[in-house]
């Protein structure tokens, strides 16, 4: 009986036993399988958002890249037909790019955005806006011109073009109000005044290795001293970013005076395009006939007609030739009385009063000029899904390419930059 038992009891040993191993198989597979699976369905979600992605980047791409070329044919207009036509059209200063925020939806906004416009006007046949508005993408563009900036690509100008130059940044730092960034130290403890600090623009960028403003020094010193030493460029800069790297020019300086300057086109500045006090108030201070005038005496004064030259714009004035921005800075009142009866309008009998300042034609025209835009600085900005790409180029519309696809078209106009992130 004894011995009948304990082989009952191996036996029931051996069936939970095997039992147990069978379970065990079964959950270690069950886990394998349920791995396998999780592992598969992650590599498959990132192979899809991977593939999403690429599409949309794609997409993005190419979206910006349309708004480049809409850019460049709004641009085309403006040139082949508005500057050349706007007297016959009597147009006065109109600029596409001003208004391209206005039409940009129509072509670079989703189907959305251009339905809801189109209701907006009252337009409620779909067959009327059939074309317009993006699937899977949008984009907007912005045109802006450089014509009303300082190069400073002419520091490799010869002697006359760098005093210009040099008289140039002078009276556009001359200003009291910029006393503190001339009168403390920079960021990395370089204590300069507003000769050094012209001098060291002109230093990096011309081709010598003296310094502009002492001969015989080397221009070299100043940025073999530094923690992380470096030379001066002594070339051509490629953007106007690059002034970053020459002494003097931190934060404050580049958010102060870092938009007036630009790295294209002419070494005189278009007066049709300013729109910084600044810089009108620097023309009229160099170029004034009388160095002594009342209003060159007070900056109060010389900054409210700076401004006033500014939004004349603003109020249908145009400077087409050097003469109209001379009479205007001369008689700002009267210049805006003229224009408003030719118009027919009346004039603001509460406007303020403002004295004006007589210009040397000769001087004006060394430093500046007027008429048609040359330098526009597109940026284009396009969205499709959650990926977004921005171009910002720079196209010059008197350049002629040297590889044009069409040579027997032979268009002006050529990128000078592009930048694509």
């Amino acid at each position: 009986m004894f011995i009948r038992k304990r082989k009952s009891e191996r036996k029931l040993s051996k069936q939970f036993s095997e039992r147990g191993i069978a379970l065990l198989v079964v959950s270690v597979s069950l886990s394998i399988i349920m791995l396998l699976t999780a592992e598969f369905g992650t590599n498959t979600t990132i192979d899809y958002y991977t593939a999403t992605n690429a599409r949309d980047n794609v997409r993005a791409e190419f979206l910006a890249r349309s708004g480049q070329n809409l850019a460049k044919l709004i641009i085309r207009v403006q040139t082949d037909l508005i500057d050349k036509y706007r007297r016959q059209m009597n147009l006065g200063d109109l600029q596409l790019a001003d208004y391209t925020g206005l039409f940009m939806s129509a072509f670079g906004g989703s189907k959305k955005e251009m339905n809801d416009l189109a209701q907006g006007f009252g337009i409620t046949n779909t067959n009327a806006i059939k074309g317009l508005g993006l699937d899977g993408g949008e984009f907007d563009v912005t045109i802006t011109t450089d014509d009303g900036k300082i190069n400073l690509n002419c520091a490799r100008g010869g002697s006359r073009t760098r005093q210009t130059l040099r008289t140039k940044l002078e009276a556009l730092f001359y200003f009291d109000a910029f006393n503190p960034i001339f009168e403390s130290k920079t960021a990395d403890g370089w204590q300069r005044d507003r000769a050094q600090q012209v001098a060291a623009l002109i230093d990096y960028i011309d081709e010598d290795h003296s310094k502009y403003n002492a001969p015989g020094a080397s221009e070299d010193d100043d940025y073999q001293t530094l923690k992380d030493r470096f030379n001066p460029k002594n070339n051509y800069i490629d953007t106007v970013g690059e002034i970053k790297l020459i002494r003097g020019v931190d934060d404050r300086f580049w958010t102060l005076f870092g938009g007036q300057f630009t790295a294209y086109g002419d070494c005189r500045e278009n007066v049709s395009a300013i729109q910084d006090p600044k810089l009108v108030a620097a023309i009229i201070f160099l170029t004034a006939k009388n160095a002594e005038d009342p209003v060159l005496r007070d900056m109060n004064k010389l900054w409210a007609l700076a401004r006033r030259v500014v939004e004349a714009r603003g109020m249908g004035v145009m400077f087409d030739n050097i003469n109209t921005f001379r009479d205007y800075v001369k008689n700002p009142d009267g210049a805006l009385q003229s224009m408003l009866e030719s118009r027919g309008l009346p004039s603001d009998p509460n406007a303020q009063q403002m004295e004006g300042v007589e210009l040397d034609t000769n001087k004006l025209n060394q430093i500046a000029y007027a008429g048609p835009r040359r330098i526009y600085r597109i940026v284009s900005e396009a969205k499709a899904g959650v990926l977004h790409t921005k171009i910002t180029a720079v196209w010059d519309t008197q350049v002629t390419p040297q590889n044009s696809r069409d040579p027997m078209a032979n268009p002006k106009g050529a990128y000078l930059f592009w930048k694509e992130r």
